[in-house]
């Protein structure tokens, strides 16, 4: 690689870290918490111009999934601080965080996510999934997979199935298991056309592939199946304004 591309790989490693170690969406963007929605979004702008999957130069390819879990973190910081509503919400999880008394350790170091104990009842599938999207914000795939799996044993819904599918997909730990969970993906498909996030996951992995018609045919599905879904919409935004624009070579922002 040249020097500045050295330096970016640097720098995708160096977020890859930040991803890693469940950094909170203010670090992510590197804003405080009372900033303004407009240095919130040009905050964004300025790191999608390092970090979108598109900037990646071709002599980089392994880094491909590192810059895209990069990006995703980046948008969803975004996605939620630039929503007064969801800002101040999230805000609100942080300091019950912080509140929380540490768990003592399990007898003899166990380790793992708690499971019910003898008589207790199962919690229900929704409580399970919602907990399983705590933790993937938290970027602990292994336990949101546990708990989007035994959601799916409770209730075999098509996007339990897709959650899980996409908890082992970003999991790097489990890079072995990709084309399992695209499969996954594709299941959760064919059981409910209308799994508007088995379509969307399926369009991200498609554009990290470079298979853009496939991609875009993803985001439309999952906009036909849910017309206020965010992240396609915007997906398909920018494959829109790539139409009308196409970019110069080295990438969309420029």
């Amino acid at each position: 690689p040249k020097p500045d591309e050295a330096r970016q790989a640097q720098l995708i490693e160096q977020r890859y870290a930040d991803v890693q170690a469940r950094k909170d969406h203010f670090y992510v963007l590197g804003v405080p918490q009372d900033a303004p929605r407009d240095q919130v979004k040009a905050a964004f702008l300025s790191l999608a111009k390092v970090f979108h999957p598109d900037r990646l130069p071709p002599t980089l390819p392994h880094l491909a999934q590192k810059i895209t879990s990069v990006f995703e973190a980046i948008r969803e910081a975004y996605e939620v601080l630039y929503d007064d509503a969801r800002r101040k919400a999230y805000i609100q999880t942080l300091q019950a965080q912080q509140s929380l008394p540490k768990a003592p350790p399990a007898p003899g170091g166990a380790t793992g996510s708690a499971r019910p104990a003898p008589g207790r009842p199962e919690s229900s599938p929704d409580d399970l999934y919602k907990m399983g999207e705590v933790y993937f914000r938290k970027r602990d795939f292994t336990t949101a997979s546990e708990h989007y799996e035994r959601a799916h044993a409770l209730e075999p819904k098509a996007t339990y199935l897709a959650a899980r599918a996409w908890a082992i997909y970003m999991d790097p730990a489990r890079k072995a298991d990709m084309p399992k969970a695209k499969q996954m993906m594709l299941d959760a498909v064919k059981a409910d056309p209308n799994c508007d996030r088995a379509h969307y996951q399926l369009g991200v992995i498609a554009r990290v592939e470079g298979d853009m018609d496939r991609a875009e045919r993803h985001f439309r599905e999952a906009v036909r199946a849910n017309s206020k879904h965010l992240e396609a919409n915007q997906e398909l935004r920018l494959i829109d304004m790539r139409k009308k624009n196409p970019p110069k070579k080295g990438g969309f922002f420029r």
